[in-house]
């Protein structure tokens, strides 16, 4: 009668409750498991990276900055100059011209006969820094120009003689461009070379 158990005696702790152990299989299957969705996880996160943050840069990468460039916007002006920063926000452009149309409705005359190319700040009545800060929205597209095209041409032209009054195409004819100095001295000055 030994080997029967003992009826009101304690129980054993190892006979309550068999330990159930993995099999090598099932623990292999949890590691690899795991070891995928991390990959997965990690392949998501840079992916999204990437696409996030590289787009800008490749941009910005295909100005020449030793070249000026055409920004083209929705409204349909179009500015010169050089663009020296670019992101998803915003373009900063310097060194800005942009075309004045100086057309009249009484003539007809040749396509490019009518346009002045002006210096921003040069001009207008406020006279703006020769600096512009464009919001990204309202740019449809940019473009590098090649040093041989008419705009380049002109914009050298005016920096070899800034004083000129206009940077206006050979073939067109303009009105002189509005003064922003005064006509009058005052009495207190001398004429130069007395």
């Amino acid at each position: 009668m030994q080997n029967q158990p003992m009826s009101g005696g304690p129980v054993p702790v190892h006979s309550q409750r068999p330990k159930r152990r993995l099999s090598f299989g099932v623990k292999f299957l949890r590691i690899e498991m795991f070891t995928v969705l991390l990959g997965v996880a990690l392949l998501l996160v840079a992916v999204a990276l990437y696409a996030g943050l590289a787009s800008p840069g490749a941009e910005s990468k295909q100005i020449n900055a030793k070249e000026y460039q055409a920004v083209f916007l929705t409204n349909g002006q179009v500015y010169f100059g050089k663009v020296t920063d670019l992101n998803s926000k915003y373009l900063v452009l310097k060194n800005v011209f942009y075309i004045e149309n100086n057309s009249s409705s009484s003539t007809t005359t040749t396509p490019n006969s009518n346009y002045t190319l002006r210096k921003l700040g040069t001009t207008e009545l406020h006279l703006p820094e020769d600096a512009m800060v464009v919001n990204r929205d309202t740019v449809t597209f940019w473009e590098n120009l090649k040093d041989t095209s008419q705009v380049v041409t002109k914009i050298n032209e005016y920096y070899k003689n800034p004083g000129a009054a206009s940077t206006t195409p050979s073939n067109s004819t303009t009105q002189a461009a509005p003064s922003t100095t005064p006509t009058t001295t005052p009495a207190t000055t001398k004429p130069v070379g007395q």
